[in-house]
């Protein structure tokens, strides 16, 4: 038998540990009536099924996905397609036995087996497809917009079906970047001195695109290129015009042309003593989008984080573990505003200021933020927002969720301090930690007291 190596068995003893939580979490009932601080649940409308999503830089068992499975991670986006390795001459046939295509076809096998929710960017335009400009993330040339819809019904024509099963599609990566000077994973339809930055052109690109995607499957989601979207536009600000990019996507008439809307948001640690720390408690975007939809008389649409992290300027160990406490409070916040899906960016990879849940080099070898991602989807996976916890001090954000299986009461602050929460006589509660450990919190006389502080506390109701 093979020695384990030492990462490999603590990882395993990691899953099980974690298993043993998810069967002894017992069943709950609905919470009676209480007199002071009262978190009844709230009725609204909520998705059951999970947020938890990631990109991965590969999608393959060398790449950790075990470790992803093991979680309740439903989402994971790829990117991706490349346009210009399928068709690199125009009008001489697909080359679906490109190299990079054939690697992909095998990760889309392995996310359909293993039930991921696949989202899968198509990008990188051929050369000639993009003239006058040189990258390939620029805007498509108008006279080519239908070689790129006969591409992309293709591509859905080919990769929607068995055994490759792609549903969620995602027509580039930050469109509303600037235009580089050469090729670029991100961006980049991005047309600085234009009003709306460019788009108009990509909203006009994705009408005649959408539509023939729809028309190879009409079941299958298309996803705007995930706004990059660092800042609201303000009339007021030169500077603020990429923010336009969305309303200029509206303006061509592109509402109809996208089932998903795809935007990324970031948040950075720049130490303890930060005015927040751990990002702000609302992020901006969410109410601009669903706002210039309305204002727009578009249907409400599902929103996506399609990424999302903690970045560490500076990677130090104390940037890893807010990291990790980071994590709870990212994904109760994206079922508080009642996303589709919240994606982590990256999971394998440390390109971007050092995001990877697992080390790059050693993807058997999880970090600090990988078991905290594990125990909220654990916690909260599947479960559904129900509303804010009130009357708490000063600093404490929390918030309800409730299941069929059971309730959990997610809380933290950024000042470290004591809170009591009425929880009522006929209930039973247990707590645990960001990493699912075990925490005192006796039920006396119909309160817990629990200690709250950066990291998450999870109270469990039965």
């Amino acid at each position: 038998m093979r020695q384990l190596h030492p990462n490999q068995y603590r990882t395993l003893c990691a899953l099980f540990i974690a298993a043993l939580v998810a069967l002894v979490v017992p069943a709950f009932a609905q919470e009676p009536a209480a007199t002071h601080r009262l978190y009844l649940p709230i009725l609204q409308t909520a998705r059951s099924d999970s947020v938890f999503g990631l990109e991965m830089f590969h999608i393959s068992p060398a790449r950790g996905l075990g470790l992803v499975v093991a979680t309740d991670t439903r989402w994971v986006r790829r990117n991706g397609l490349f346009w210009k390795d399928v068709e690199p001459v125009p009008g001489k046939g697909y080359r679906w036995d490109a190299p990079s295509v054939k690697l992909l076809e095998q990760e889309l096998i392995t996310a359909s087996k293993n039930n991921l929710n696949l989202i899968l960017i198509v990008r990188a335009s051929p050369r000639w497809a993009t003239e006058p400009y040189q990258a390939d993330c620029a805007p498509v040339n108008p006279a080519h917009y239908d070689d790129f819809a006969r591409f992309m019904a293709a591509a859905v024509e080919r990769y929607s079906k068995p055994p490759y099963n792609v549903k969620y599609w995602e027509v580039g990566n930050e469109p509303d970047a600037y235009i580089f000077p050469s090729d670029a994973p991100y961006g980049c339809w991005g047309v600085k001195g234009d009003p709306y930055y460019g788009g108009e052109a990509y909203g006009r690109a994705l009408r005649v695109v959408s539509a023939a995607m729809k028309r190879a499957n009409p079941t299958i989601k298309v996803l705007n290129g995930g706004l990059l979207l660092d800042r609201p536009y303000n009339p007021d600000d030169p500077t603020s015009t990429p923010g336009r990019f969305f309303e200029g996507m509206l303006r061509a008439g592109a509402g109809d042309a996208f089932d998903i809307v795809s935007f990324h948001g970031y948040d950075y640690y720049y130490g303890p003593n930060n005015p927040q720390p751990l990002g702000p408690r609302e992020d901006w975007r969410v109410a601009y989008l669903r706002g210039l939809m309305e204002q727009y008389n578009i249907a409400p649409k599902p929103l996506m984080r399609t990424e999302s992290a903690l970045l560490c300027p500076k990677v130090t160990a104390e940037c890893r573990w807010a990291q990790a406490d980071y994590m709870a409070r990212l994904y109760a916040r994206a079922m508080r505003d009642n996303l589709l899906g919240n994606l982590w960016y990256i999971y394998d990879h440390d390109g971007f200021h050092s995001g990877a849940l697992v080390e790059p080099g050693d993807v058997f070898n999880p970090r600090p933020a990988y078991f905290a991602y594990r125990q909220a989807a654990i916690m909260l996976g599947g479960k559904r927002y129900s509303g804010p916890v009130t009357g708490l001090p000063e600093g404490v954000e929390s918030y309800y969720f409730s299941g069929q299986e059971s309730d959990v009461v997610i809380l933290w602050s950024d000042k470290a301090q004591q809170v009591s929460l009425w929880i009522g006589p006929s209930r039973q509660v247990s707590c645990v930690d960001r990493d699912g450990g075990q925490l005192s919190c006796p039920l006396v006389n119909g309160r817990i007291s629990v200690f709250a502080h950066s990291s998450p506390v999870y109270v469990i109701l039965r």
